[in-house]
């Protein structure tokens, strides 16, 4: 699995949009490799080359730790809109565990 740069984890919804109720959505992994058929992700509407090919955003928890702390207000995060947050490398990588972790506290 690579990892790749990311400046954000955490992205809010708009105000009067929210998506299930949640405040925030979180991805710490991008793509996924499940191949599941009635996966809107997987849609060529989003133009995403191999979307099978899982990797993961560096340094996710440091940044999600930054920007936890400078957020003014508190919300419900989501997690995995454009990927499966319990994929097959989680159980090496322990990323939504310690994301997970980090946002109880």
């Amino acid at each position: 699995m690579d990892f790749i740069p990311t400046k954000q984890i955490l992205s809010p919804w708009k105000k009067n949009d929210s998506w299930f109720g949640v405040n925030y959505n979180m991805n710490i992994y991008k793509d996924c490799c499940h191949r599941c058929i009635y996966c809107d992700s997987r849609s060529e509407c989003y133009q995403i080359k191999d979307f099978d090919t899982v990797r993961a955003k560096a340094n996710a928890i440091g940044i999600l730790n930054n920007e936890l702390k400078s957020k003014g207000k508190k919300g419900v995060i989501g997690t995995g809109a454009m990927s499966d947050p319990r994929n097959p490398f989680e159980s090496k990588y322990k990323l939504t565990r310690s994301a997970l972790e980090l946002i109880k506290m």
